[in-house]
């Protein structure tokens, strides 16, 4: 059995060859399945809103459906280090950061991760004051995103790799033990890897990254949607479960 990271570990592992592993988990069973994988950490992602909910954007998900999916996947009583996801408009005061990320560690998160840089400083920093792990996440943030055409790699003229810069820097002087790189240029990846002294965690931001999340539908196939770029799927559940569904009904008949 694994032993659980902790934010130190976590942070030390960025000094070694050693890669992170990240993988989202929304239930009890996608929980379980994760936890007892090799991945280093689980990620509630706000992702749940549009892999199973039937949400059109991640900025339509609550508080109380990060709630629930964390308690789902805590019952498992889960030995790797768990992150929930902020949903969007949560965390807009100090009081209502800390409120609602106080929710989601009572429900058994270790950390949690919110979107922003320069602009949220002053949130994580009142959040890891008062004991709370933050993971931070900058480049594409999906919960301002309104339509798919802005999912589009970020880093590549000077305005775009100065901000992106700066929220890296801004994210790690606030005490984020770790963060997330969401469509940031490859390049631009590499040096704020090499410039942090915390773990950066890439999401199509190329391979220079201290590790990589992706999201447990794409790994596993499990999904009715066309596979993001920067995914690659290992299996084909869905077609799995068709198969598996239409073969007891012939049975049936």
């Amino acid at each position: 059995m694994k032993n659980k990271l902790s934010t130190e570990e976590i942070i030390q592992l960025k000094f070694t060859d050693y890669k992170l592993s990240m993988v989202t988990a929304y239930d009890f069973v996608s929980g379980y399945i994760v936890n007892n994988s090799e991945a280093d950490m689980i990620l509630v992602g706000d992702s749940y809103g549009t892999t199973s909910l039937g949400y059109k954007l991640t900025n339509q998900v609550e508080i109380t459906d990060i709630i629930r999916a964390t308690k789902s996947i805590y019952n498992n009583k889960i030995n790797t280090f768990l992150i929930s996801d902020l949903p969007y408009k949560t965390y807009e005061t100090k009081s209502q950061a800390l409120e609602n990320a106080k929710k989601l560690i009572d429900c058994g998160a270790d950390a949690v991760k919110l979107e922003g840089g320069v602009e949220k400083e002053e949130i994580i920093t009142f959040l890891v004051e008062n004991n709370i792990n933050v993971m931070g996440h900058i480049g594409i943030k999906p919960q301002y995103i309104t339509k798919f055409e802005q999912y589009k790699t970020l880093g590549k003229n000077n305005s775009e790799y100065l901000a992106i810069m700066a929220d890296a820097i801004s994210v790690e002087k606030s005490g984020a033990f770790a963060l997330v790189l969401e469509l940031v240029q490859s390049e631009l990846s590499n040096e704020i890897t090499k410039k942090l002294k915390i773990p950066t965690i890439g999401i199509g931001s190329g391979e220079y990254t201290d590790g990589q999340v992706q999201v447990f539908n794409d790994l596993i196939g499990y999904s009715p949607f066309k596979l993001p770029k920067h995914a690659k799927k290992y299996s084909d559940v869905f077609k799995i479960a068709t198969e598996s569904i239409n073969n007891f009904i012939k049975d049936v008949n």
